[in-house]
């Protein structure tokens, strides 16, 4: 398995040797799914974009970032998968762009050559860049966590369409996609009970 370093991990183990300029065309090599090396000698510049620091071309977007995905307006666009586009997404491992405005989930697997991942609850289209990865990915989110967490009614979900540098196989990634609905339903019912006992009346 390839060696990668998160984002979370950066500060600590990044070297300044590593570092390159984030530039347009290195967004769109990051997007497509060059390859592990290149994220990491990109990991520093990356960082950089999260903590308010990157470049003046890219800046945050308060609007359309959500819980744990920072969206980002890109002053030069980029071009990837075909389509222009002037969003970036950054969320865990991921490094994304909405999914084209034209295009379906299905239509993004088609043309991608991506499969359905076995979760039912969202919608993940997946296709593995060699043996190990990266993984090029179409895969949505909820447009409010929490309410997804609740059960309740939501807006539409926010879909993108990138690479994930996560360094795990496809083996491994199949194996956590097929308990993410249990995962899911068991994070519903803890957050049920926790509502349960925060109304209940204090017995002071």
């Amino acid at each position: 398995m390839k060696a990668w370093l998160s984002l979370a991990l950066l500060a600590t183990t990044a070297s300044a040797a590593d570092d390159e300029a984030l530039t347009p065309q290195a967004l769109e090599e990051l997007v497509q799914c060059a390859s592990f090396e290149r994220y990491q000698a990109l990991q520093p510049a990356l960082l950089d974009v999260v903590f308010d620091k990157g470049p003046a071309w890219i800046r945050k977007s308060e609007q359309a970032s959500s819980l744990g995905v920072y969206v980002y307006d890109l002053q030069r666009p980029i071009r990837v998968f075909g389509v222009e586009t002037t969003r970036l997404a950054l969320h865990k491992e991921f490094v994304s762009v909405p999914l084209p405005s034209v295009w379906t989930m299905a239509e993004a697997a088609s043309r991608l050559r991506l499969k359905r991942a076995p979760i039912r609850a969202t919608e993940q289209y997946y296709r593995f860049v060699g043996n190990d990865g990266p993984m090029l990915s179409a895969y949505q989110m909820p447009a409010n966590p929490m309410a997804a967490l609740l059960g309740a009614p939501q807006d539409e979900p926010l879909r993108y369409l990138g690479c994930s540098y996560n360094g795990a196989g496809e083996e491994a990634f199949l194996a956590v996609a097929a308990q993410a609905d249990e995962m899911m339903e068991k994070a519903r019912g803890d957050m049920a009970r926790i509502l349960r006992d925060t109304a209940k009346p204090s017995e002071d």
